[in-house]
């Protein structure tokens, strides 16, 4: 896993849903990116907490996708959007 930088909470977007945050990882592919349980680790490394009405722009090195994330049984996945 290679996480350039994962932001959530920009200046200003205190109390406001859904939250938009910035997922850079371009030594991955946005297959890679969005496998179940990629995050999990950085995620609680790093004290991030993610929602499930946030959405999550993910630059990664084949491409940039919007994705939703789910959680199952304690692992998030990102989903695209439509």
């Amino acid at each position: 896993m290679s996480v350039n930088q994962f932001t959530i909470n920009y200046a200003g977007q205190n109390n406001i849903t859904p939250r938009l945050g910035h997922l850079n990882a371009p030594n991955n592919t946005l297959a890679e990116v969005t496998a179940a349980g990629y995050l999990d680790t950085y995620i609680k490394s790093q004290g991030f907490s993610i929602l499930s009405t946030d959405i999550i722009q993910v630059s990664a090195s084949d491409g940039n996708q919007f994705y939703k994330p789910v959680f199952t049984a304690g692992s998030c996945r990102l989903t695209a959007l439509p």
